[in-house]
């Protein structure tokens, strides 16, 4: 079994589960798990970090098995970044890449152009910040302009399941923070930067 690349694996469990670890043992012996025991490998934890392409395919055969109105695209470069487009946030596009340790997912809130009293905006994000669970507020340079974005990071060893959790989570606070920080945006909202 050892030449076949498996490996053994001391499990403690109760009595009363044993029939489950036995019907589960052949499965996990396999190269691809079945499609029942598939919604199983999403939420465990990875034992080599993400890479951004080895993720894209992941999510994509995920948003296809779990019926997810994710529409994905691999961004290739020297920094690959996946462009996921929710057509149920209003086509809101969060960009999610793997580097080292961290995986990084943000969008774009407004451009700093868009604001006329930066210091009120910036005093007005701070607070909104404890208030956003799970994402954080900040600025960034694109294209030499200044971008208001509303970030979110975890491990590149997270399981699927969270990092389709972080996706969806900072598709909402973007459009609540949005929304409360609305009167001080004079025009546009979350993808104005991305149609220019």
């Amino acid at each position: 079994m050892r030449g076949t690349g498996l490996g053994p694996c001391q499990v403690l469990n109760r009595p009363h589960h044993r029939g489950i670890l036995a019907t589960l043992e052949p499965a996990l012996r396999g190269l691809v798990l079945p499609d029942r025991y598939r919604q199983l490998e999403a939420y465990s934890a990875m034992s080599q970090p993400w890479t951004t392409p080895a993720l894209h395919e992941a999510l994509s055969e995920h948003v296809l098995r779990e019926h997810l109105s994710f529409v994905l695209h691999l961004e290739r470069g020297a920094d690959p970044t996946i462009a996921i487009t929710l057509p149920e946030h209003g086509d809101l596009v969060i960009h999610l890449m793997a580097s080292g340790e961290q995986l990084f997912a943000s969008t774009p809130l407004c451009m700093g152009s868009q604001v006329d009293d930066r210091a009120a905006f910036n005093d007005a994000c701070l607070r909104l910040n404890p208030l956003n669970p799970l994402s954080n507020l900040g600025l960034q340079q694109m294209d030499g302009q200044d971008v208001y974005v509303v970030f979110g990071e975890l491990s590149t060893r997270s399981p699927l399941a969270n990092i389709v959790e972080e996706i969806d989570v900072l598709a909402r606070n973007t459009l609540q923070a949005a929304e409360a920080l609305r009167p001080y945006i004079t025009h546009g909202g979350p993808h104005e930067y991305s149609r220019q």
